[in-house]
């Protein structure tokens, strides 16, 4: 949580994902990066922490130009997007990967010790808290984003005028279906997905291309949930 999180704060929160953004734009974007994570890890830091920070720095540092400039030259936006999200999976298979050779190698450590303390005297638990914020980072920003990348696979074209309000109804699904999952509630899950789904069939009749990004986005959406609820449900 620690890894993806810090990557989600530093990229996705402080990056502009428009195409016309110029190339100076990407200095002041992986400065902010550099910082991110150096404050997600700063208080865990030490032979072996650093190390790792250090690797999540470097990969972003190498990737995120040659992400930008394949985006700013490619004729077709799918080529971009391909790009980005390969990049991303490799990402994270690499924080899963890192996350295993820490618990194999060095053993479980207690990071933000002085955060812990301060929850505890406030009757909170460290790792609740901690899950809530890392799936709150990664479902708010982060799923819009790739939704909107992935969505270029279902039909080619940008939709920048439909995506703000989609983008907004989207966080208040995603957060709804966490709440479920961590409530255990699959029924609920269900039914609010399929619910829906039924709610804009109608109106998705008039404009197929439309309809085909929304339920595409809507499955993501939903599928996007599950991994941080169910990493969530374990600490509850």
């Amino acid at each position: 949580m620690l890894f993806v999180s810090a990557h989600v704060l530093g990229f996705y929160y402080f990056s502009s994902f428009r195409k016309d953004r110029s190339a100076l734009r990407l200095i002041p974007e992986l400065v902010l990066y550099v910082f991110a994570v150096a404050l997600v890890f700063s208080p865990v830091l030490d032979g072996n922490n650093y190390l790792y920070a250090l690797t999540i720095i470097l990969f972003h540092l190498i990737t995120a130009p040659v992400v930008f400039f394949v985006t700013k030259k490619a004729e077709k936006e799918r080529t971009g997007s391909l790009v980005f999200v390969i990049t991303e999976l490799a990402g994270l298979a690499g924080y899963a990967a890192m996350a295993f050779f820490y618990s194999v190698r060095w053993g479980s450590f207690e990071p933000w010790r002085p955060v812990r303390f301060f929850l505890a005297e406030a009757g909170l638990n460290f790792n609740q808290v901690l899950s809530w914020v890392f799936a709150a980072l990664v479902l708010i920003r982060p799923v819009n984003i790739i939704i909107r990348k992935l969505n270029v696979f279902a039909a080619e074209g940008e939709t920048e005028h439909r995506h703000v309000s989609g983008a907004f109804t989207g966080v208040v699904e995603r957060l709804l279906y966490f709440g479920l999952c961590i409530a255990g509630s699959w029924f609920g899950f269900a039914l609010v997905f399929f619910g829906k789904c039924a709610l804009f069939c109608l109106a998705v009749r008039k404009d197929e291309l439309w309809g085909l990004r929304l339920y595409t986005g809507s499955l993501i959406s939903a599928l996007s949930v599950v991994p941080a609820g169910l990493i969530a449900r374990a600490f509850f």
